[in-house]
């Protein structure tokens, strides 16, 4: 056993990093209609761990410690309901399962909770609100403060999802072949949810929710390797995270203004994780079928490679874009496009490249495109038409950093 003086930020990381099991381990014995309860009694394990471990020092085993209190909680929970519901023969079943020794290597209960919560019968909202607090942790007013909403709000939706979840009978259980199958698209757009909005935080001051964004490649990585789940486009998922989440730090200055690609410092990049979303993107290619996640994980790894903005692969970087607009056609993959066009062939081609998405009302309100439409517009020394594509896009609704950005673009196109 050894004391701290501050156990908070290992609470923080332990909820972080093992509540889907937790919870997992409970709902497995009570079932999807007792989510509620075996999140409640993993928190009250997380509360327990604060003060006693204070006291007694950090346990060998903070897992199989957690795991216990846990499960101790939802013992004396269900007692205490059985006595005031005449010893619902439910309620005795559980408590006999509960009541068998704890395992300490759980199996594929973290999982089963990600496909429970990700099941395509619950809409896109309710499955993000549900992993992130029952999967990932994450506290009601974390999640409010990364969507723009208040606490209530949240907390609404996740019992509505919850109640969603009895309503159709969902079950806590590893579905088999194409049962899974069916559900892991589901999952991975989830996580892929989860990591954009890390990656570019809707929070009002903040850039990149490392938080977010850690889980995300967490979950991914535990989807790619897991036997019974992986396949070509859960590794291509992780590859895309991987690659993406390595420019982390060198994505903001010291001053809290983002970076663009071309002017990070690219020896700070994390040439760990490019190796692994090297590996995961060589296993994703074990298929004929070609995702959108693949071509993303493709054009990320064009970047990742690139030992600088020069030397970028912009050939390869445009194919990967024709093929992405094939086969997953949107807005936000022609602007990028055409940047792609703009730096192989000229600014001139880039802006005519963006002819197909000009006049789309989305479009106008979407901050990328101004900023396309700017930096290119400076690339052929057309100064007024890059400071009114900057004018443009300061009067969207945006980060504090975002600002800063377009700020310091707005001041280069007035000074040169």
């Amino acid at each position: 056993m050894s004391a701290g003086p501050d156990l908070t930020p290992l609470i923080d990381r332990l909820s972080r990093r093992e509540t889907g099991r937790l919870v997992g381990a409970l709902t497995r014995v009570l079932g999807a209609s007792a989510l509620s309860l075996a999140e409640d009694c993993v928190q009250d394990a997380f509360v327990a761990a604060l003060t006693t471990w204070c006291e007694r020092g950090v346990p060998d085993n903070p897992f199989a410690w957690l795991l216990t209190t846990a499960r101790n909680r939802a013992v004396d929970r269900l007692r205490r309901h059985a006595m005031m519901s005449a010893l619902e023969p439910k309620v005795g079943e559980w408590l006999e399962q509960l009541n068998r020794p704890t395992e300490d290597v759980l199996g594929d209960e973290e999982l089963s909770l990600m496909v429970l919560c990700c099941d395509p019968a619950l809409d896109a909202d309710a499955r993000l609100a549900l992993t992130l607090k029952t999967v990932c942790g994450f506290r009601v007013e974390e999640i409010a403060r990364a969507f723009l909403a208040t606490p209530e709000a949240i907390a609404q939706r996740l019992v509505r999802a919850k109640a969603r979840v009895r309503a159709l009978g969902l079950e806590f259980a590893m579905p088999a072949g194409a049962g899974l199958a069916e559900r892991m698209p589901s999952v991975s757009r989830t996580i892929y949810l989860l990591f954009n909005e890390g990656y570019s935080a809707s929070d009002g001051d903040r850039l990149i929710r490392d938080d977010f964004c850690a889980e995300a490649l967490r979950l991914a990585e535990v989807v790619a390797w897991h036997p019974r789940a992986s396949s070509p486009e859960a590794h291509a998922l992780a590859a895309l995270v991987l690659f993406q989440h390595a420019r982390r730090t060198a994505r903001v200055a010291a001053d809290g203004t983002p970076l663009m690609l071309e002017e990070q410092e690219r020896r700070l990049w994390d040439q760990a994780m490019i190796a692994r979303g090297f590996q995961h993107l060589a296993a994703s290619q074990n298929d004929v079928q070609l995702t959108a996640l693949h071509l993303e994980a493709g054009i990320a790894s064009v970047h990742a490679a690139a030992t600088s903005w020069a030397r970028t692969d912009w050939a390869a970087l445009v194919s990967y874009y024709d093929a992405l607009q094939a086969i997953a056609p949107s807005a936000v993959v022609a602007i990028n496009r055409a940047i792609a066009i703009g730096m192989l062939r000229g600014p001139e081609a880039g802006l005519r490249a963006l002819a197909p998405v000009t006049g789309d009302k989305a479009v106008a309100r979407y901050l990328p495109y101004h900023l396309a439409i700017g930096d290119l517009e400076l690339r052929r020394d057309d100064k007024r038409a890059a400071r009114a594509a900057f004018a443009r896009a300061l009067e969207l609704p945006m980060s504090l950093q975002e600002r800063k950005l377009i700020e310091a673009k707005l001041k280069r196109a007035d000074h040169g």
